[in-house]
């Protein structure tokens, strides 16, 4: 593959990843922050995600002999769709790994649902 194309594929799954990474960062935090119970950890770990979501299409984009016969036809659409597929793959699995983790960290630490005895019962 030659270097214009796999900087081509490089950008586009760069600028997708920064367009999920701009999604989901500031509403992740959030959620960090409540589950992680301090900013800074909250931040470290909302880093954490962004270069995961940043790196898993990257990965995905390179991985050696991918698009070898994409780009051997010289079709430009076709490498085009090709590297979309594969960043958006990676997206959705560098995310399907971090929604596993909040929900099961969210799962433990969500107090349990008790209902207070009403003043009535009581008296």
């Amino acid at each position: 593959m030659s270097l214009e194309i796999l900087l081509s594929v490089w950008a586009v799954a760069l600028v997708l990843s920064l367009t999920a990474i701009a999604v989901i960062s500031r509403p992740l935090f959030v959620i960090l922050v409540e589950i992680c119970g301090s900013g800074e950890r909250a931040r470290f770990w909302t880093v954490y995600s962004c270069v995961l979501t940043l790196m898993a299409p990257l990965l995905m984009v390179s991985t050696p002999g991918l698009l070898d016969t994409v780009a051997a036809s010289g079709s430009a659409g076709a490498i085009l769709q090709r590297s979309v597929f594969f960043a958006c793959g990676g997206i959705i699995f560098a995310l399907l790994l971090m929604g596993r983790a909040v929900w099961r960290s969210i799962g433990r630490s969500a107090p349990s649902s008790v209902v207070p005895d009403s003043p009535e019962a009581t008296s």
